[in-house]
């Protein structure tokens, strides 16, 4: 099947280079081989998700350090933890959570002018998302619907306020929660073991499956065992933009009409521009919403002189 190009074909390659030369400041010859590296594979764009994990892959290796930024890693998911005992996620509604969950995508390595933080996390936990193709009520009908509750992770830091969210969900219903999490380092990202520790914390009952390496759970290269959570009679729970994305790139990838829902916030233009909202707005957003959207976008991209 051939790939759609990237959302926005000069942001979205701007936004790779801004982000893998940061790692790399002061050391010009790294930097050109980085450079190189993603001229060769968005010259093929086998997918943006392809070519966001093996341009990070080809980073860890020029740096020689594996899962770069643990150490910013620790740092927000210790503050979340703090910042969680003062939060009461019992006292919320389902869309009350499923907003939580949208707001509290605050963090990211920084992008074109976008630059992330954990104050800007905790500070917009209570923002109010945008909500396109599902409403607030829905929220619960889709609880009541589900077999068992699936939450696709994101960043660290957002990832404590995920999981305690979903976790309160699964409690709330009795429906068994699963927590999908990247099985190798992916920028910010928290990764199985990472997801395993907040998960004895957070949600002692829930089982965290592994997409088998640093793509996401959408990637053809994802295990079958994590794939097939996201079908029938799962309600998933997706956070983060390079899993919006990568269902984008494989839309194919959601069979047997398992209820997926994305919560996100639109720190970039392209996305901004995607949703209709303001940058960083927060939204809560169904698939056939966006799959609409960007067949509208690329008409009207393939109608402009």
């Amino acid at each position: 099947m051939r790939r759609r190009g990237p959302l926005d074909p000069l942001g979205c390659v701007f936004c790779l280079v801004y982000g893998r030369l940061q790692p790399l400041a002061g050391d010009r010859g790294k930097q050109a081989r980085i450079l190189a590296k993603a001229a060769e594979l968005v010259a093929r764009w086998p997918s943006r998700t392809t070519v966001f994990v093996e341009s990070y892959d080809y980073l860890e290796k020029l740096v020689g350090v594996y899962n770069l930024y643990r150490e910013r890693k620790e740092a927000l998911n210790k503050a979340a933890l703090e910042t969680l005992e003062a939060l009461d996620p019992s006292s919320m509604s389902v869309a009350e959570l499923f907003s939580f969950m949208a707001a509290a995508n605050g963090v990211d390595i920084p992008m074109p002018g976008y630059t992330p933080g954990i104050e800007k996390l905790i500070r917009g936990l209570r923002d109010k998302p945008v909500w396109l193709g599902l409403s607030e009520e829905a929220a619960e009908r889709l609880l009541g619907a589900a077999e068992r509750i699936v939450v696709v992770l994101d960043n660290a830091g957002e990832a404590v306020f995920d999981i305690a969210a979903a976790a309160e969900l699964s409690r709330r219903s009795g429906k068994p929660l699963y927590i999908v999490a990247r099985g190798e380092p992916y920028e910010v990202d928290v990764t199985l073991e990472e997801a395993v520790g907040l998960a004895a914390k957070l949600a002692p009952r829930a089982r965290v499956v592994s997409t088998g390496g640093r793509y996401p759970v959408f990637h053809p290269r994802a295990p079958a065992e994590a794939r097939r959570l996201l079908g029938r009679g799962s309600l998933v729970l997706v956070k983060g933009i390079a899993n919006l994305e990568a269902f984008l790139d494989y839309p194919e990838s959601v069979e047997g009409n398992g209820a997926v829902v994305f919560l996100l916030r639109a720190k970039c233009e392209p996305l901004a521009r995607l949703f209709g909202v303001g940058r960083a707005e927060p939204v809560v957003a169904a698939p056939a919403w966006l799959l609409r959207r960007v067949q509208e976008l690329a008409a009207s991209r393939a109608a402009s002189p």
